[in-house]
């Protein structure tokens, strides 16, 4: 194989590695706000830390048998970040809590097609983080970082606590007493 070649794909591979070690990073750290401007600039650095390191190792290995120097370095940095940022985004993704919401309408599963629920999901200080409306009496959050949050079902006053973590699945449940 060309030099050229072995480093770009050698960065592909490394891409995908440095993805996978951001997401562990994630996983481990103290902080679940996945939102924050923060956990982005930490992911980025990480990646851009890991690039310029491999370049020394790379550069060690192939400078003898590259013509042009500068190739050395841009060499695959496309698909460096392209794979590192695909790698990390799947992995995170895998890692996320899912809760599935169940509404039981006088002790069945029963809803009309004129009935009409709204599930809120708030953060322990109070802020929305997602709203869903269902007319079939389920539906499904995904994505929820770990945390406590409350489920509120908006049409009858009802609210329950639940703490999340990674790689959860859990449920809620709310029974509803309707009046013909």
């Amino acid at each position: 194989m060309k030099p050229l070649t072995t480093i770009y794909w050698t960065r592909a591979a490394l891409g995908l590695v440095i993805g996978i070690l951001c997401a562990v990073y994630i996983y481990f750290s103290a902080s679940t706000d996945l939102v924050s401007i923060y956990t982005l600039l930490t992911g980025i650095s990480f990646a851009m830390l890991f690039y310029i390191a491999t370049y020394y190792v790379i550069k060690s290995k192939f400078f003898a048998r590259v013509e042009k120097q500068q190739k050395i370095i841009t060499q695959g940095i496309g698909i460096y970040f392209f794979a590192w940022v695909v790698s990390w985004t799947l992995i995170v993704t895998m890692l996320m809590p899912s809760v599935s919401v169940n509404i039981y309408v006088n002790d069945t599963g029963n809803i009309a097609e004129d009935q009409e629920f709204w599930v809120t999901a708030r953060d322990n200080v109070g802020q929305l983080v997602q709203n869903k409306t269902t007319t079939s009496g389920t539906l499904k959050m995904a994505l929820l970082p770990p945390g406590t949050y409350t489920f509120e079902l908006g049409n009858t006053g009802q609210s329950q606590e639940l703490t999340v973590g990674w790689l959860q699945n859990l449920n809620v449940v709310f029974n509803v007493t309707l009046t013909p």
